[in-house]
């Protein structure tokens, strides 16, 4: 009876796989298109995370296709619809990957008819292998005939319409719990996080799959579009900054810098804690050392970052605007209509350019650089290939090709400059043990940090070198700042004594060159990045009426400031410190969620 029941139940089956034959083959070549994109097109993360991806990769093909199981009619032309449009998806999704190493997103729909001058370069990156991604819906019509006849041979045991209702649901619930499960292998709050905060989409791809991270890109974009605040409450929110906002702060060095060209250097995990420091009877930072002598130099400038880490930084030196606690702004709000010193610098005769050697779809820099209104990002992709170091191409060959592009832009200019060698995880290779070190000798990473950013210190004398064999050092503004401090252990190496529980952990330095400087001074009032862009307004001598919450730092000299405990200026006359801070990032939040920024200076 067992044997006779087994028998029946397979032929049952066999007749509901020749019903639903075409969504699980599809289900089944989409979990292997799926497999062969994250292993062998994207760079490989090889991890138990990188597997549960494939897992789920697999699992939402399946439930991508779980519709179709309850449908009679047209089933088949749907579900092969279905499949061509996502094989096309695939297809767009390796070949934007060949160019850019990133996935590409759904708000680059919007710069599509931009693209009319890049069509042949684009036709290029096209290999005929990719064309396999379609293979699949040519077999499904050759499988037509045979499953045809599989089904005839199995009609008496056709599946009732209750029957087959059974098999679809239960086959849909264990679909649906398994995705549950392979995305819970990852973790649900990373999934938040990688909602509010995702940096990478390839990485995003590898730990929950490829659909599942266009559906996650598509989610949070259509939430940014369809977000709102009501007419009163916008009124509210311009009646504020209206009754708040202070007037532009301006020193007795405004304008000095006015017609020349302006270099921001952000140099990745500098921290103040080794600049003036020596280890083995050599300086760790001989380059930034010598310019706490020729330079305007703030030992105590204050990073600020949120859940964006380092392109916060790039964020608030752009906008003087906070960071948001729970939510990269780059990620969830790059297509604002942001105010910002670049679109200031335009309206003042500036060419705006900025670079940096990596990918340029990291932390979504791509989009959020435009809409901060730079002309151009140039990324890895418009520099030559060279040896990576850490994360991305080694500083000194990207500062060397960059010095070139910034000789070659319309003068003035404003060039936005963001190093990458000093990036966890802090190796030291042959281009970066000029100090000798041991890294066994000193607690986790700290010999590969120290390393690094002598290197990087070396990187810059020689940008600086290039820069004025082309003339543009001296008659630049130039300001170099640490994009934030190192995550480290508290150590003691050479000189240098570090505590992590410091305010050590807190400071980044500050060099503000001027043009033609020769004679500098070091500056002991308290400032944060949030006052690098109005720094370079007072400067440039470039006025502006917008809503900032950060102020010249050559102001605050002069003026005294009212100065929280953790040095953030404040608008002065708002109440205490913490209920002004609080309702200063309250206030900043607002603005980036519902995208106020033209509204709030009408």
């Amino acid at each position: 009876m067992k044997k006779t029941f087994l028998k029946c139940l397979g032929r049952q089956c066999a007749n509901f796989i020749s019903q639903q034959y075409l969504i699980l083959f599809f289900i089944l070549t989409l979990s292997i298109k799926l497999y062969i994109f994250n292993t062998y097109v994207t760079d490989v993360t090889w991890s138990s995370h990188y597997w549960f991806g494939i897992i789920c990769s697999c699992f939402s093909a399946a439930v991508i296709f779980l519709p179709f199981l309850f449908v009679r009619k047209y089933k088949n032309l749907f579900a092969t619809i279905l499949a061509l449009l996502i094989s096309i998806l695939l297809f767009i999704d390796t070949v934007y990957y060949s160019y850019f190493s990133a996935l590409p997103s759904v708000g680059i729909l919007n710069l599509i008819n931009e693209t009319g001058g890049v069509g042949s370069a684009i036709f290029d990156l096209i290999k005929w292998q990719y064309f396999l991604y379609f293979v699949d819906i040519l077999l499904a019509f050759a499988l037509v005939k045979p499953i045809h006849l599989l089904a005839k041979k199995y009609q008496k045991y056709i599946l009732s319409k209750k029957e087959s209702l059974l098999a679809c649901t239960t086959f849909t619930v264990i679909i649906l719990v398994g995705l549950c499960y392979s995305i819970s292998l990852s973790g649900i709050n990373n999934l938040i996080d990688v909602y509010n905060q995702s940096y990478n989409s390839v990485a995003t791809s590898q730990y929950y799959g490829l659909l599942v991270t266009h559906a996650i890109d598509t989610i949070r974009y259509a939430n940014q579009e369809i977000v709102s605040i009501s007419a009163s409450e916008k009124a509210e929110l311009r009646a504020w900054v209206k009754t708040n906002k202070p007037d532009q702060q301006v020193s007795s060095l405004n304008g000095i810098a006015a017609g020349k060209n302006v270099i921001l250097i952000q140099v990745e995990s500098l921290g103040s804690f080794v600049i003036n420091q020596t280890i083995n009877n050599q300086e760790i930072t001989p380059t930034l050392n010598n310019l706490t002598k020729t330079a305007e130099y703030f030992p105590n400038n204050r990073f600020i970052i949120g859940a964006g880490h380092t392109s916060d930084t790039d964020f608030v030196v752009n906008s003087s605007y906070f960071p948001l606690d729970n939510a990269a702004v780059f990620v969830r709000y790059g297509q604002d209509d942001f105010t910002s010193l670049p679109k200031l610098m335009s309206t003042a005769g500036y060419s705006t350019y900025v670079y940096h050697g990596y990918n340029r779809n990291f932390w979504s820099r791509d989009t959020a650089m435009n809409s901060l209104g730079y002309q151009k990002f140039y990324a890895s992709d418009n520099y030559t290939d060279g040896a990576k170091l850490n994360m991305g191409l080694n500083d000194g060959d990207f500062l060397n090709e960059t010095a070139d592009y910034i000789a070659n832009q319309p003068k003035p200019s404003l060039s936005t400059v963001i190093t990458l060698s000093s990036h966890v995880p802090f190796e030291i290779t042959d281009l970066t043990k000029e100090l000798d070190l041991d890294a066994s000798d000193y607690p986790d990473q700290v010999g590969g940090y120290l390393e690094d950013i002598n290197y990087v210190d070396r990187m810059l004398a020689q940008f600086f070198n290039k820069l004025k064999e082309k003339g543009l050092y001296d008659d630049s503004l130039i300001i170099i700042y640490g994009d934030h401090t190192p995550v480290l252990s508290s150590f003691s190496a050479g000189s240098v004594n570090y505590d992590a529980k410091s305010d050590q952990a807190l400071e980044v330095p500050l060099f503000i060159k001027l043009p033609n400087q020769t004679a500098g001074q070091t500056h002991t009032n308290l400032g944060t990045s949030l006052d690098i862009m109005p720094t370079v307004l007072d400067l440039t001598g470039t006025n502006t009426g917008q809503l900032m919450f950060g102020t010249s730092l050559f102001a605050q000299i002069e003026d005294s400031p009212m100065t929280c405990p953790n040095h953030i200026i404040v608008f002065s006359g708002l109440g205490d410190c913490e209920t002004t801070q609080a309702t200063e990032k309250n206030m900043s939040a607002k603005i980036i969620r519902y995208n106020q920024f033209q509204n709030i200076n009408q």
